[in-house]
């Protein structure tokens, strides 16, 4: 139970207009869950994230919000240096070295009054690099396309010995909007002007995602997206996004759809290109987000001893607020304990010919038909025989006094709000490595995660330390392949009698 009693008039509704009463310490722990909705989307990210505090455990706690929390936000901030300046136009670079990254430092680009042309989308040039997608067996390089010189510009002029306007500054594709930027252009640019056939007011975040088909691969660009916003200080309402890359929407759209919506809908590169087909269009402020792969919950796979870090946190919170599920614990008895078995079963479609979408989407299924069944490594051989052991749990008797229910699930099956339920009911997550782990960081905050390294993948850290961000306890073991029964239950049977009945995501008396 909550400890802390319900405040009178303090609650929110939910997504069908219910009104809920809120206890007093979840309005502290949990803010963005429970906030108004009209505060939430108001509010600049990196305010949401000041009402989370990091709890760290070990000697680099000090380093903890400098690396995974408001810290981080603030030095990325402080580097903002004008790179082009001149007439209407300015580009700020925020170039920051984030620990322990190899690099010249991961680049946020803040544009203002700048001009955009789609042109490149209306030349058949996306379905050749589709084509050579398909052919080089889906390397992403042929995802992201190499925009033409003057695709963007504005009236600054800009000089490489200041403010980080080099191309080594931009990594990996983010190089492809270094190269097509074209300086000096005559003015105005602004509303009405000869340069501009389209105004834009809303606030333009423009991602060019590291993947479409991998939960944690695509999460890097949802964090970076969280951290961008952060640095600017943007709040979501009115914001618009941009993905320009040419993958289809795939499974995780709604976080662009919902979470970061603020009232103008995600545009895909084919939606921009039915927009706004030639035309000129200028913004008021656009931003070019960070690389995916330089997302600070990819950069840092060493252990960390960082617990309950406030970025990771609020993002977990606004996905699991944006998805209406903030009170899925209500009334749940707080000493049953339910215990989620994370399977790695089966995958019938590659995620590319799943998702391919010839009508809306520069995917052509057409061009799929060698994609048939795909099989997934790191399956646990006697998977049966682990789900029926773990079934066992619910008869046996905890030192807390606690009452199990277990389930297995396979979250392949599953639509992605469902997904994220299961998550936001789950106790103690039991999986093998893999990016489904990252489902753990939308757990209660009592929650704790066991990590099966099986067939050789003890060496990646990244989901003892997203375990330790979202404030979860966590055990990673190495196990044959079939896994050890027994072992397996007794490492079960410790992590749930660890948890505190006390805490639960809602009042339940």
């Amino acid at each position: 139970m909550v400890s802390g009693s319900v405040s009178q008039g303090v609650g929110a509704k939910n997504t069908r207009g219910e009104w809920h009463e809120v206890p007093d310490e979840l309005m502290r722990r949990n803010p963005i869950l429970y906030m108004p909705e009209d505060e939430l989307l108001s509010t600049p990210l990196n305010e949401l994230m000041h009402r989370y505090t990091t709890n760290s455990k070990g000697p680099s706690t000090r380093n903890c919000e400098r690396d995974f929390g408001v810290g981080l936000v603030e030095r990325w901030r402080s580097t903002a240096k004008t790179c082009c300046e001149g007439g209407d136009s300015k580009l700020t670079c925020h170039l920051v070295t984030q620990t322990r990254h190899h690099g010249n430092g991961d680049q946020l680009l803040l544009a203002d009054n700048i001009m955009i042309n789609f042109k490149d989308l209306t030349t058949g040039t996306p379905q050749q690099y589709f084509t050579n997608y398909v052919k080089t067996r889906h390397n992403q390089q042929h995802s992201k396309l190499k925009w033409s010189k003057g695709t963007w510009g504005g009236t600054c002029t800009v000089d490489p010995n200041e403010g980080g306007w080099r191309k080594d500054f931009f990594p990996g594709w983010n190089e492809n909007w270094f190269q097509a930027f074209r300086p000096g252009m005559d003015g105005p640019i602004a509303p009405d002007s000869d340069q501009c056939d389209v105004w834009e007011e809303a606030p333009t975040l423009i991602v060019e995602r590291d993947t479409f088909a991998n939960f944690f691969h695509n999460s890097e660009d949802f964090f970076n997206t969280f951290v961008a916003l952060s640095v600017l200080k943007w709040p979501i309402k009115d914001l618009q996004i941009f993905i320009t890359d040419i993958y289809p929407k795939g499974a995780f759209w709604p976080i662009w759809a919902e979470t970061y919506f603020g009232g103008n809908p995600p545009l895909t590169a084919w939606d921009l290109e039915r927009k706004y087909g030639t035309k000129r269009v200028c913004f008021r402020k656009a931003a070019v987000t960070i690389l995916g792969a330089a997302a600070p919950i990819a950069v840092a796979s060493w252990d960390t001893d960082c617990f309950g870090t406030s970025l990771v946190r609020a993002y977990a919170d606004l996905v699991v607020r944006s998805l209406g599920l903030q009170y899925v614990n209500k009334g749940r008895d707080p000493k049953t304990v339910v215990v989620t078995y994370n399977t790695r079963r089966t995958q019938s479609q590659w995620p590319e010919r799943q998702f391919c979408d010839t009508k809306n989407s520069y995917f052509d299924c057409g061009q799929l038909g060698h994609l048939k069944s795909r099989g997934l490594g790191r399956q646990v051989r006697n998977d049966q025989a682990v789900e029926a052991a773990l079934k066992t749990l619910e008869r046996m008797t905890f030192s807390n006094g606690a009452k199990v229910r277990t389930r297995a699930v396979d979250f392949s099956t599953l639509d992605f709000r469902g997904q994220i339920e299961i998550d936001a009911t789950t106790d103690v997550m039991i999986g093998p490595h893999g990016a489904g782990l990252m489902h753990n960081v939308f757990m209660p905050d009592r929650a704790a995660l066991i990590e099966l390294w099986i067939d050789g993948s003890s060496a990646n850290r990244h989901f003892h330390n997203l375990a330790f961000w979202s404030g979860h306890a966590y055990q990673g073991v190495q196990m044959g392949n079939p896994v050890d029964t027994n072992k397996l239950l007794s490492l079960a049977k410790s992590a749930i009698e660890k948890i505190d009945l006390e805490t639960l995501p809602w009042e339940t008396s």
